[in-house]
């Protein structure tokens, strides 16, 4: 049963890379006069592809990279040249190969989804590069913070204190994934990872509580998040509006700024993605149906 989780999880890791590169695939497809305009055609392309869904072999990172890589070399001109980058680099981040990681990530290009920039980042540090690594940090959170701004859901409060930004984000709903209505995310100025402190009302945990509690309590979880770890610190009433709050959760993430979570600086130079990097920059809410 682990070994079917842990494929499920690792497979999800590739899933938006390869649904965008089918969308290149199939608007190369119809813009292309003939599809013998390049050395390497559609066809390689959905080789490639097949090759990633082929349920008879394993999905492994080493599977997922040999393929994918031999189609980079075979095809550097296709248009899915870019997605492809982005799988090559995530598998080869999960085989801690440091340098291959950083090379993909740096042909991908501008990548749009968190995690795969988190991978980014974690590799470009791994490799030597801390330069590389602050630089995207601080270019994903910019467009993070536009994204939420244009968002009519959503409400963005910046605060510049003395080691970094804090942005007060407010949902007018919850995002049905997380739960969270009300987030402080802290990011420093100088190298260090983000953290946010958030209000939810995350459905597992409510289940849980629903199902032991002689008495249904309306609460919300206060989490930290942080690069590798997640930890509840309390629970408050609903009574207790963001704004008694804001002033505690300033001044706890304010301690954060002065002390951030740093990568490791081991020898090896192992890949440490953080866990869940959607937690630490909460995305737009995704709305009940």
């Amino acid at each position: 049963m682990g070994g079917n989780t842990y494929l499920s999880k690792r497979q999800k890791r590739y899933l938006g890379a390869l649904i965008a590169a089918g969308v290149t695939t199939f608007a190369a497809f119809m813009t292309m006069p003939s599809a013998q305009a390049q050395n390497c055609t559609l066809q390689d392309a959905a080789a490639w592809q097949t090759a990633l869904h082929d349920h008879q072999i394993e999905q492994s990172p080493s599977h997922i990279r040999s393929v994918t890589e031999a189609f980079l070399n075979a095809c550097p001109d296709r248009p899915e040249f870019s997605e492809a980058s982005r799988v090559a680099g995530i598998a080869a981040a999960d085989m801690q190969d440091a340098d291959a990681a950083r090379t993909h990530f740096l042909n991908a290009g501008r990548m749009t989804d968190t995690l795969s920039n988190f991978y980014a980042m974690a590799a470009f540090h791994s490799a030597g590069d801390a330069r590389a690594t602050w630089r995207l940090r601080d270019q994903v959170v910019e467009a993070w913070r536009m994204r939420l701004e244009r968002h009519p859901m959503v409400s963005v409060s910046p605060e510049a204190l003395d080691n970094g930004m804090v942005y007060q984000l407010y949902f007018s709903e919850p995002d049905t994934s997380s739960g969270i209505h009300v987030a402080w995310v802290a990011v420093p100025f100088g190298p260090g990872w983000p953290a946010t402190l958030s209000f939810s009302q995350d459905r597992m945990r409510l289940a849980l509580r629903d199902a032991r509690a002689a008495q249904d309590t309306d609460f919300r979880y206060v989490d930290l998040n942080r690069c590798h770890a997640r930890r509840t610190l309390g629970r408050i009433e609903k009574t207790v509006s963001s704004v008694d709050f804001d002033a505690a959760a300033r001044a706890s993430l304010s301690a954060y700024l002065a002390s951030p979570d740093q990568p490791s600086q081991q020898s090896d130079r192992q890949i440490e993605v953080c866990v869940l990097p959607n937690r630490l920059l909460p995305g737009v809410p995704k709305r009940s149906r």
